[in-house]
Order: C-alpha cells, then sequence, then structure tokens
C-alpha cells in the first residue's frame, strides 16, 4: 500500500480523532473475483519468456507485494538465486559480497563501497532525559568508523516505514574521492538485531541514483537509475518470515515514472508481527577508509510525509512518526552533520566532510 502525500497530509488531524489507521489486506476480502484480478495483475507484468519453476517462483513473491510495487520485481533468496519479473533486470542484477572493510564485490569484479553502518550494530545502553524520546525507548549505539550519517529510529513494534525524500544532484552531492559513496536509506533491526539497509546510493560520475539493499553481508542494486533533484517515494515492508521489500518510486533517468522493487528473503527476525522490531532512516556516506576531511558533501536531504506500522493479522496499523514512536536520532560525527529539524516525520539533513 502507498501512503501518498494527499493522505499523509490528513494524518494529523485524523490522528485526533484516532490515533491508528488501518488498511484491510486484500486477502480480507476473500473472493473469486479478487483473486482472478490479483491473479491477472500478475501475470500481465511478467515478461511471457519467462516460464515453469522460475515463473511461478516470482508469481509466488510477487502475490505478497502490495499492487504498485509489483512493477519490476528483483527477487533474492537466502542462497544467493536472482529472481525477476523482466528478463532484462535478472540480467543486469548482480550480488555484492562483502570482501574487506565496507567494501562488497560481485562476481565479474565490480566494486562498490557500502552505506557505512554495521546492518548488525544494535545496542541497549541507557537512554538519555530527551524530550523528543520516548521514555521507553532502547538506542542502538551511535557507531562510527566507515562514514558519517545522520539516522532516526523507531522504538520497538514497528516493521513498515514509507517516506516522500528530496535526492539532491550536483552541485548539492559529491563523492570528492572515488571511496566516497553518498545514500539515502530506510532499513532497521528484526528482533534478534539482524539488520537489513534498503534505499539509494548516489553515482557522482553520473548524477543519478539507483535502489539497493544490503543484508546478510551482501549488496544487491538494481542497475535501474532515477534522477536526481526529485521527491522520491521509498518504502521498506516485510513481505513474509524473514522477507524484507524495498520500493522505491520516481522518474527515472530515461523520463518515465517507475517503481523497482527488491525482495531480501532469509534476513531472520522479520515477521509481520513487528515484535521486538524496529525502522530506521539514515543519510550517510559510506567510506573506504574512513576519513572524515575529504571535502565530499550532501546537502539539502528533506524527508517528509513519514508513516510507520506494523501488522495485525493482514491488516496493517499505521500512524505518521511522531514523538511516540521515536526511539532516537544520532548525528555522526556532530560537528560534520546539521539538520534542520521540523519534527519527529520531518527534517532536512546536510553532511560536510
Amino acid at each position: 500500500m502507498k501512503i501518498r502525500k494527499s493522505l499523509t497530509s490528513l494524518l494529523s488531524l485524523t490522528l485526533l480523532l484516532s490515533p491508528l489507521n488501518v488498511v484491510l489486506a486484500e486477502g480480507s476480502i476473500d473472493t473469486d473475483t479478487t483473486k482472478n484480478e490479483i491473479n491477472k495483475n500478475i501475470e500481465i507484468n511478467i515478461d511471457s519468456s519467462i516460464t515453469g519453476n522460475e515463473r511461478e517462483v516470482i508469481a509466488d513473491v510477487m502475490a505478497r507485494l502490495d499492487e504498485e510495487d509489483r512493477e519490476n520485481v528483483i527477487y533474492v533468496t537466502e542462497d544467493g538465486a536472482i529472481y525477476s519479473n523482466k528478463i532484462e533486470l535478472k540480467a543486469t542484477t548482480e550480488i555484492y559480497d562483502l570482501v574487506d572493510n565496507n567494501t562488497y564485490q560481485s562476481p565479474t569484479g565490480k566494486e562498490l563501497v557500502g552505506p557505512g553502518i554495521p546492518t548488525d550494530a544494535f545496542s541497549v545502553p541507557p537512554v538519555s532525559d530527551n524530550t523528543l524520546i520516548s521514555p521507553t525507548a532502547e538506542s542502538p549505539s551511535p557507531i562510527g568508523g566507515s562514514g558519517p550519517y545522520r539516522r532516526v529510529f523507531s522504538n520497538n513494534g514497528y516493521n513498515w516505514l514509507s517516506t516522500y525524500v528530496t535526492i539532491p544532484g550536483a552541485p548539492y552531492v559529491t563523492g570528492k574521492v572515488t571511496t566516497d559513496t553518498p545514500y539515502v536509506y530506510l532499513g532497521g533491526w528484526g528482533s534478534n538485531g539482524n539488520g537489513i539497509d534498503a534505499g539509494l546510493q548516489y553515482s557522482t560520475a553520473f548524477d543519478n541514483w539507483a535502489p539497493t539493499t544490503l543484508a546478510n553481508g551482501s549488496m544487491v542494486p538494481s542497475n535501474t537509475r532515477y534522477r536526481s533533484g526529485q521527491d522520491i517515494y521509498m518504502k521498506f515492508y516485510v513481505t513474509n518470515p524473514n522477507e524484507c521489500t524495498l520500493a522505491v518510486s520516481g522518474i527515472t533517468t530515461s523520463g518515465d515514472q517507475l517503481t523497482t522493487t527488491i525482495v531480501r528473503s532469509g534476513v531472520s527476525g522479520w515477521d509481520k508481527s513487528g515484535t521486538g522490531m524496529r525502522v530506521k532512516r539514515m543519510t550517510t556516506i559510506g567510506q573506504k577508509p574512513e576519513n572524515m576531511n575529504t571535502g565530499s558533501y550532501i546537502k539539502n536531504v528533506r524527508w517528509h510525509d513519514i508513516t510507520l506500522g506494523y501488522y495485525s493479522g493482514s491488516n496493517l496499523i499505521y500512524s505518521s512518526w511522531g514523538s511516540g514512536q521515536t526511539g532516537g536520532y544520532h548525528s555522526v560525527p556532530a560537528d560534520k552533520v546539521s539538520v534542520n529539524y521540523i519534527s519527529p516525520g520531518e527534517e532536512t539533513v546536510n553532511i560536510q566532510l
């Protein structure tokens, strides 16, 4: 389900009447007609040349997705098998495994610098008295070692997150050295502390952004590129036990309005309940090695219209991101990260090295 701006702008008013919003799952209207419509929607989005078991696998995955996320789907199994509903997408998708500190390499030898923060970096130290943070919050430690970042994370109990984010382009973002890579992304930690990152990676060379995910020690980017300087809609949610999904919607470099979806399985600690889980949003410059004086920067990253939620049975329970949902904030290092803070659900981030 996509929470559109027209809806999220009314959430504050709605929440005065009801603290939570409920969206009924497609499966709650269990009729043959509805099932046939869903199957038809799935089939028309799968290339006709994809047949047999491969078609069955991707069709099953797409059935678990929100309808608007079935356009261009990449599915990666726990053992590294890649499936897609588009032949071209599968052909251009590679898995990048961790080979060195914050460096990931594909089977063809291509390298990526990761977003910089270990996905499983989570602990429960005492929480300082901060009126912007819920008194029951448990905080992942603010650590460094592979680049600067701004992190906002939720309390326990959430596994669904959507946002609009303004992704800058030149001259407001650049990696001054080839190993400095700006990112904006969502994700979080499962009930066992297992993390996942899911969002967008910037290319200084081409001034565009690519959807990417990091889980279980491997990165899976999409070859689809989105224009800089636009409002992108991103959504992160659980689609099955130990299965997390990223959906990115915006205008590509070819001028098309497109949704790209990456589904990662084998991400332990995640399920529909949201119990013991938390979500996050991040603005980072991934580095190898860390050097806070390279001159790289990312500016004017505006996060807004942010919604988070969890599932009750098959129904999504969601609300605007407010102080009651907030676990905490980290700006690391504080002298390199500046924030124009409006509310827990809206801020503009700048990182200047």
